[in-house]
């Protein structure tokens, strides 16, 4: 039986949230910023990781939970990184009422740590066209079988800094350049993966369940982006494959689903079609809700199976923490489980970006390429 622990709360007013996270400069920590409450949550010092159908929880304030995109992670990039739930010793909390630092152990002198921006200079490793033409090609195949409707492909490009990341600087400028978006960052040892995500995958709250289609994008360089399309057939086909798709899975375990209508979600670069699902039930945890329900076809396909064994054969990266569930979950069971995505790992001087579309049979190889160098922007912008 695991002991059960006593958090102390102090008064901690900061000018910036970040200086707590950067007052923990080696240790396991993460960083949330959830735009719907306009809070802050970050954790320093790993406690242990906890099993959340044993253990009794109701003593840790917060847990943070990944999930993997696959159940098995190949190679040594996303190695023993993710996949767990994990109470920390340290927590800071702020919002527009409160501020304060949560500690299980003998509190830490928190001081303020001045935040300089800075611009990194970084280059591109290598352009990955030619892979993403021999991606669609076979995407385009498995259509033609008849195999599946949508295939959500990704790209991973490598970029080399002349000095170590300045994470406080990238993080601060995720924060303003995306204030609709849900700000994270997860470190362990020398690996951060961190990003704006404007995408919930399931978000809990008593028996209120909350899910968000997001599929279907238009860049903001385009005239009349969003009138356009809110009317655009193969956005909207896109969209609605992802509608049907939660909808039905939410039914499988919720007592009753609402579809809202659907509507534009504006970010800095980009619309997006968006469409809130909402469910009562009163059954399941936050964490076996988004095992449910990942991958959402705006992540990876339709039929799930199918394009997740496509993906698995033919796209030629790991996608470890990208496009997959992870969140905030407080002690009573309610919290936010996002997906991974406008995001990228960060290993001292190098940086890997993740983005990704869906892909229809109506789908164009240099549209939809176009359509994820658009998406790399959020984390290009923030360097």
């Amino acid at each position: 039986m695991v002991e059960k622990m006593k958090y102390i709360k102090n008064d901690l007013i900061l000018k910036n949230p970040l200086s707590f996270w950067a007052n923990f400069p080696e240790s396991e920590r993460f960083f949330w910023f959830d735009p719907q409450k306009e809070e802050f949550v970050i954790g320093a010092e790993r406690l242990r990781a906890v099993d959340p159908d044993k253990d009794n929880l109701s003593d840790i304030p917060y847990l943070f939970h990944s999930q993997t995109f696959f159940d098995d992670v190949k190679g040594e990039r996303w190695k023993n990184f993710g996949g767990e739930t994990i109470a920390f010793k340290h927590y800071f909390v702020a919002n527009k009422k409160t501020s304060y630092y949560l500690t299980c152990d003998p509190p830490k002198n928190i001081s303020e740590i001045p935040l300089t921006k800075i611009k990194h200079q970084i280059s591109e490793k290598a352009s990955d066209f030619s892979d993403w033409e021999e991606l669609f090609q076979a995407i385009s195949q498995n259509f033609t079988d008849g195999k599946s409707k949508k295939i959500v492909a990704s790209r991973e490009l490598e970029f080399l800094s002349q000095s170590p990341f300045e994470l406080e600087s990238i993080l601060q400028n995720l924060l303003e350049n995306n204030p609709n978006a849900f700000i994270f960052a997860y470190q362990k040892e020398q690996r951060i993966f961190l990003g704006a995500s404007p995408e919930i995958l399931v978000q809990k709250n008593g028996n209120q369940l909350l899910s968000y289609a997001l599929a279907g994008t238009f860049p903001k360089t385009m005239e009349n982006a969003g009138e356009k399309l809110l009317t655009d057939p193969k956005n909207l086909l896109e969209h609605e494959i992802v509608v049907q798709k939660i909808k039905k899975n939410l039914l499988e375990k919720a007592e009753s689903v609402k579809v809202g209508q659907t509507g534009l979600m504006e970010l800095k670069n980009v619309y997006h079609l968006r469409t809130l699902l909402t469910a009562k039930s009163s059954k399941s945890s936050l964490i076996d809700w988004g095992k449910h329900l990942h991958p959402t076809p705006a992540l990876g396909g339709e039929p799930r199976h199918e394009a997740l064994t496509f993906l698995r054969k033919h796209e030629k990266h790991e996608r470890g923490l990208y496009a997959a569930p992870l969140g905030l979950i407080d002690n009573e069971g309610n919290g936010t489980l996002i997906v991974g995505i406008r995001s990228a790992l960060i290993n001292e001087q190098k940086l890997y970006a993740y983005a990704g579309c869906g892909i229809i049979p109506s789908s164009d190889a240099l549209e939809e390429f176009n359509e994820t160098k658009v998406k790399l922007k959020t984390i290009l912008e923030a360097l």
